[in-house]
């Protein structure tokens, strides 16, 4: 097997989508990994890659948030959850999907309290248990829709 970083990366991405919407619907898993390809397409302070935008501490906090019980948490081969992530990521990278969250750079699950960063101004659109924000303010035209 020769592998190389775009392979690493994108496995990174199917395992945090697995990680991040296991047990959502397709349309919220392609939700969640288009929110790390805005970031990448848009580099901020977040990173400029797959790798470095999934690694960035406090960001997908099932792969870098310190303490996360998600850290430790892997999928067996047969998990249909996992399986679906895969799906997911290769029709994302593919492009064989449209983006539901055009600009959104930021999300969170609503079982937990709204945190400061999201902004109603900001919010794009909710997709499954997540409501997607765009933080960083490169798509205005998604402001309040």
């Amino acid at each position: 097997m020769n592998l190389d970083y775009d392979t690493y990366a994108e496995a990174m991405l199917a395992l945090l989508v697995w990680r991040e919407a296991r047990g959502e619907l397709h349309p919220a898993k392609v939700a969640v990994a288009f929110s790390v390809l805005n970031r990448v397409a848009h580099p901020k302070w977040w990173g400029t890659s797959l790798g470095a935008v999934i690694a960035k501490k406090w960001q997908y906090s099932s792969m870098a948030a310190p303490g996360d019980p998600n850290l430790i948490q892997y999928p067996l081969p047969q998990d249909v959850d996992f399986q679906d992530s895969l799906a997911v990521v290769n029709a994302v990278i593919a492009n064989d999907v449209t983006n539901p969250v055009p600009g959104s750079d930021s999300y969170y699950d609503v079982s937990i309290a709204a945190p400061t960063w999201a902004k109603p101004e900001q919010f794009v659109k909710q997709v499954g248990a997540f409501r997607f924000y765009n933080t960083d303010g490169d798509h205005p035209e998604n402001a309040g829709t």
